[in-house]
């Protein structure tokens, strides 16, 4: 199990631990903590001592996602590697089911599965269905990432003969990752939920969620055309985001994020966040934004 630390805060520790109470047999859990500046570092090696499963690597300097993942994978000693962020939740039984599949299906060179959105109690958490079948991933996959990243086990010999993670494909690494592999292997999902997956808006401002975009384009078109250079890929991102309407899409964004934290039970991250991202509506959207947030913060529960 591989899971990069960044600042990982109160929520760490419960994300260690729902591996560590994993069915499956042999486990090993690879922390990296990648420079954080809270106390991340201090309850890695608190798990390392106590744990023999646990191995706890230290970065002094920050290396970004991407070469933490690949560093990771060259440090595993499974030939099956799983993912998960530092603030989820694995259900028990994820590890051993997703195991036991690779081993049934030895083509798959990544499983993922459905996942639940993760409420403020389990009773408010939602069920994500996805695409399961490796022909319907592979027909989803270039219009949409259809795997969610903290959910996949990877089959490591096959992402490393593809060459890893690419960090030049920034909050795009896993979405570039699938459809690289997607053009010789099948990838597949488990069509139950493996995983609670923690809504984070707290990083999420305007100029990252647009450089998101511009990142999965650039990963769409370069699966489109493995051939072309990287100058060409730019000029064809750059015309798809000239027409794209940045105002259509921060609406569609921030009003569906917006309704998915309140149906989790998360109604103050909601308003928060229809406050910092507000300045990017179009005013109908921000008018129909602030009556629905009054309107259904009224009939939910307050964290």
């Amino acid at each position: 199990m591989l899971m990069p630390v960044y600042n990982g805060g109160p929520l760490l520790r419960d994300a260690i631990e729902s591996i560590l109470a994993q069915a499956a047999g042999e486990l090993e859990l690879i922390l990296i903590n990648d420079a954080s500046g809270d106390g991340s570092r201090a309850l890695i090696d608190e798990f390392a001592r106590r744990d023999p499963r646990v191995r706890a690597i230290h970065h002094e300097k920050n290396h970004g996602l991407a070469a933490t993942l690949n560093e990771a994978l060259a440090a595993a000693r499974g030939r099956l590697v799983a993912r998960m962020d530092q603030d989820d939740i694995a259900l028990p039984e994820r590890l051993g089911l997703q195991a036991d599949f690779m081993d049934r299906h030895p083509d798959v060179a990544v499983v993922g599965s459905w996942v639940y959105n993760l409420g403020v109690t389990p009773a408010h958490d939602r069920l994500v269905r996805l695409p399961f079948t490796p022909e319907q991933i592979r027909d989803e996959l270039p219009r949409h990432n259809c795997l969610y990243h903290p959910s996949t086990m990877l089959r490591r010999e096959m992402v490393l003969a593809a060459g890893g993670y690419r960090q030049d494909f920034h909050n795009a690494e896993d979405y570039e990752l699938w459809l690289r592999l997607s053009r010789s292997h099948p990838l597949a999902n488990i069509p139950r939920p493996l995983l609670r997956y923690r809504l984070s808006t707290g990083g999420m401002t305007i100029s990252r969620k647009w450089e998101q975009l511009r990142y999965v384009f650039l990963a769409q078109e370069s699966h489109r055309d493995p051939s072309a250079t990287r100058e060409t890929l730019d000029q064809c991102v750059a015309a798809r985001l000239a027409a794209q309407d940045r105002h259509a899409y921060f609406d569609h964004v921030v009003e569906d994020t917006c309704r998915s934290l309140l149906r989790l039970g998360f109604t103050s991250e909601a308003m928060d966040f229809s406050t910092r991202m507000r300045g990017e509506l179009s005013a109908d959207a921000a008018r129909r934004l602030e009556a629905g947030l009054r309107r259904l913060a009224a009939n939910l529960p307050v964290r």
